[in-house]
């Protein structure tokens, strides 16, 4: 590969998040929670913002019990350790917003080193490595579309990224600007929505983000394949109805995804006010999926944590090379490309990204391989998508999604956090921010 010293580099806040939780075995058991008796509320979801609401509410001493319909903790957080015998993130990988996120002072506290992440350090396109102007030239691409955003955010225009920027933008600069690190093609972005979000320091630790999640919500009592299918707030307080019988409560806090509740997997009875229906019709999950590939050698000539774009063979993507020293590279698809390829197979995903070893690192790329699968997170039905973007007009809809229905529904998540979407540390805020509010109304 071509020694990468690209004058430039671009700092990525790039959301990568998706499913559950693994590798609890070597963290301890995980406490059962008995639901005898009515608790004050029920939290729906132990992903992190359902968590975060459970450590919230023990905090201020309200009675509740944490429900999730899978048997592991974490949302769309996963490790795994079997495919390729080490561990996988095939969930979020990166700790976003490294100032604020909670987990970082967590994995400190741990003795877990908590180091910066890279940016963007190679481009290829076009069948080559792209170098000086070449190279420049993609950047102020993005450098054109992002002033062309703001332009329309200053006119407080919500509209499609698409709509405001050069037809003529190629489809790397696009994938940079959208959908590598909003799991959304710049056509489905909302202007206003995409401003809105947060800059803070990413950051990698050592070791799988699926473990470190796991023993930062290991206390939290939880009863597993406890699957809720529908709300009665049709009275006083809310009758909750799962797969293991039904739980009465004052309040209620839901935290699945926003594509799970837009299927109609959990009934409302009555239905959800207009307002609410719509804001989550409206905050679609997008698609964001790893690729994993394990590599022998180091043909990439990099080091390990390094960020590379591809463009080629009809699609883009995004590399994480040698992630973390694993030997495993994230291979990532995402936006419209990404979601069209993943309907199509595992096995369509998985030959794109050899197609794409072949490209950048010709026949040896190949031989270098030892083991390939991919992570299609929308044929996961408790997750249904990567994480949240807000539709093209529709930039109030967190807004909208995060104010309580009849003062004893409470929706909470990444997808209710204005500032701080698609990111750990948004859920975990959202978490705790809805179990503030249910508290003050059950005491």
């Amino acid at each position: 590969m071509t020694q990468l010293t690209s004058r430039r580099r671009f700092r990525l806040q790039r959301r990568s998040l998706v499913a559950g939780l693994g590798g609890l075995a070597a963290l301890g058991p995980i406490r059962l929670a008995r639901a005898a008796g009515n608790p004050k509320v029920v939290v729906i979801g132990a992903g992190v913002a359902g968590l975060s609401a459970s450590k919230t509410l023990s905090a201020e001493g309200v009675d509740h019990v944490v429900i999730e319909a899978s048997e592991r903790i974490g949302g769309r957080i996963y490790t795994e350790s079997t495919t390729f015998g080490t561990p996988c993130d095939v969930g979020a990988h990166w700790l976003h917003n490294g100032e604020t996120n909670p987990l970082v002072p967590f994995a400190r506290r741990s003795g877990i080193d908590v180091y910066e992440a890279g940016e963007v350090e190679g481009l290829f396109a076009g069948g080559k490595w792209l170098e000086g102007d070449a190279e420049e030239e993609i950047w102020d691409e993005v450098d054109d579309a992002e002033s062309a955003i703001n332009r329309a955010v200053d006119r407080d225009r919500d509209v499609s990224l698409r709509s405001v920027m050069d037809s003529d933008t190629s489809p790397l600069a696009a994938f940079l600007v959208g959908a590598y690190e909003h799991a959304a093609s710049v056509g489905s972005l909302s202007t206003i929505d995409w401003d809105r979000q947060e800059e803070g320091t990413d950051m990698f630790h050592d070791g799988a983000l699926g473990s470190l999640a796991a023993a930062w919500g290991a206390e939290v009592p939880v009863q597993f394949n406890t699957a809720a299918t529908r709300v009665d707030w049709s009275s006083r307080g809310v009758k909750v109805q799962t797969s293991s019988g039904t739980i009465e409560a004052d309040a209620v806090i839901v935290t699945v995804p926003t594509s799970v509740l837009a299927k109609g997997a959990i009934k409302f009875g009555p239905d959800l006010p207009q307002e609410t229906a719509r804001a989550i019709s409206d905050l679609p999950l997008g698609s964001y999926n790893h690729i994993v590939l394990q590599m022998t050698g180091n043909l990439f000539e990099v080091e390990e944590d390094t960020m590379l774009c591809y463009a080629g063979n009809g699609g883009t993507a995004g590399l994480l090379v040698n992630a973390g020293g694993s030997g495993l590279t994230y291979f990532d698809v995402a936006g419209d490309f990404g979601a069209k390829l993943t309907r199509q197979g595992e096995g369509a995903m998985v030959e794109f990204a050899r197609a794409a070893l072949r490209d950048m690192l010709g026949a040896e790329g190949l031989t270098s391989l030892t083991k390939a699968k991919a992570f299609p997170w929308e044929a996961n039905p408790l997750a249904g998508g990567a994480y949240t973007a807000a539709r093209p007009g529709r930039a109030r809809a967190r807004e909208r999604l995060k104010r309580p229905v009849a003062d004893r529904l409470f929706f909470a998540g990444e997808a209710t956090s204005i500032s701080k979407p698609a990111t750990l540390d948004g859920a975990i805020a959202e978490g705790a921010r809805a179990a503030r509010v249910a508290a003050d109304e059950v005491t």
